[in-house]
């Protein structure tokens, strides 16, 4: 194989083209022990476009894979050959390889910030670009955890991408950006809509992770009024502009809680050391209901002392955990009016008590579009409700190589709706098994919409 080798090295169209008329066979044999073919070799030494050519006319197949898993697309992109991947993709290349470790050459382009060539795979028709590599990371985590900030613009333009889709470490793309501490991400993905309210494995949201980073975040963007603002309501000096906890307020001001626990038991106040600086951003963002969204919330459930609920929405709710920890009540409290800092919290009860108070209330029929909003949340897990729903996976027509866990989670959803009986099409029976399997995001988004 030396002789293939070094005539697409050398570009030597002319010997090229002679040898391949004389073994024909070489076409597709690999050139060394990995597997490396012809093709990939032509993309890897940025041969002319008419050695490219000749290859293909020759029958140099677009699907085979080296011994990690990487196409010739692959090897396109993580050269750079933006020209290749223009052929390869006109002559009907599959766009969505993976290779041993899950990476599409989406993943490849967003990780090495190959602009033009992420533009030339977004393009096609074919593109997928919420696949998820072995680690869970989609493009779009890529290009946030390499700081791309042209290129997460770009894939922010996409209607199609899902931006909560969490990775291994339970992470969204907003998470990731707030942890690597990039403003002009965050402010890119809140625009778009990212859910603000997420959590970790450790059950950290943005504000948590923003308050524990030690240097200050770094920004693309133009000049962030908001920022002064919460400097000057912060008694901060212009040096703590970038700093976690302006960052934090920003965050705030889009509706990330700061009153959210992570598994230790703490919240992002919790992290804050000055005293003088916690007690301004209580006064800042008081608790808000966590059903109207509107009024602040002035119930604290027990024993888990989350302030939850306003007392207008307080008897009108079911919930048999607390929405915000997750845990059950063990024993009901006695009305009073214990203190929220500076603020009279007039109202204590159990979660047991608010589900007592409101089962007269008839549960919301539920709408095909709640089906999609609960389907981003579910990510990965739609399985478990499909088996608390009675719905037989095996029998879904959902494609094998399929990996958008979204779109398959609605087609689970879907089947339910249709072919369950009507009575119990509601947000009781699905929000009941959202609750069994532990999806509580979905959850909390489909109690958003029962509203």
């Amino acid at each position: 194989m030396a002789s293939i080798f070094y005539k697409i090295y050398h570009n030597d169209v002319k010997g090229l083209k002679t040898l391949l008329k004389k073994k024909p066979s070489q076409i597709n044999e690999p050139i060394d022990l990995f597997g490396t073919t012809p093709l990939m070799l032509a993309f890897q030494e940025g041969a002319d476009r008419r050695i490219i050519e000749i290859l293909l006319e020759a029958g140099a197949e677009l699907g085979t894979k080296d011994q990690w898993g990487r196409s010739a697309l692959h090897f396109a992109v993580e050269w750079d050959r933006p020209y290749a991947v223009e052929i390869l993709l006109s002559r009907g290349c599959y766009v969505n390889p993976r290779n041993v470790n899950g990476q599409t050459p989406l993943h490849w382009a967003c990780d090495r910030g190959h602009l033009h060539i992420v533009e030339l795979l977004l393009s096609h028709n074919g593109i997928d670009a919420n696949v998820m590599n072995d680690d869970g990371d989609t493009p779009l985590h890529d290009a946030v955890q390499k700081r791309k900030y042209k290129l997460v613009f770009l894939l922010l333009n996409q209607d199609s991408v899902n931006l909560e889709i969490v990775n291994k470490e339970y992470r969204t793309p907003l998470l990731e950006a707030v942890s690597d501490g990039h403003l002009g991400i965050i402010q890119r993905l809140i625009a778009r809509g990212a859910n603000v309210n997420a959590v970790d494995h450790g059950g950290n949201n943005c504000l948590h992770l923003a308050l524990k980073r030690e240097n200050n975040f770094r920004s693309e963007v133009e000049h962030m009024t908001m920022l002064d603002q919460y400097c000057v309501e912060l008694e901060l000096g212009n040096e703590e502009r970038y700093s976690g906890v302006v960052l934090a307020s920003y965050l705030a001001h889009h509706g990330a809680n700061f009153y959210c626990k992570n598994k230790s038991g703490r919240t992002p106040l919790d992290l804050i050391k000055k005293e003088n600086l916690k007690k301004m951003l209580k006064t800042l963002f008081s608790p808000q209901c966590r059903w109207c969204q509107e009024n602040m919330a002035t119930v604290r459930l027990q024993p888990c002392g989350d302030i939850v609920f306003c007392e207008n929405c307080f008897s009108e709710i079911t919930f048999k955990r607390c929405p915000v920890c997750r845990e059950y009540t063990l024993s009901k409290s006695e009305f009073g009016a214990p203190k929220f800092e500076d603020m009279c919290v007039k109202t204590e009860a159990t979660c047991q008590e608010l589900g007592a108070a409101s089962q007269a209330i008839e549960s919301p029929v539920l709408k095909e579009r709640d089906l999609l909003r609960v389907a981003k949340r579910l990510g990965r897990d739609w399985w478990q409700v499909a088996i608390l729903l009675g719905v037989d996976a095996t029998e879904l027509k959902i494609d094998d190589e399929s990996i958008d866990a979204v779109k398959q989670g609605y087609l689970m959803l879907n089947e339910w709706f249709k072919n369950c009986d009507p009575e119990t099409r509601t947000h009781a029976t699905l929000s009941a098994a959202l609750e069994e399997a532990e999806c509580f995001a979905a959850m909390e988004c489909l109690s958003l919409d029962a509203k």
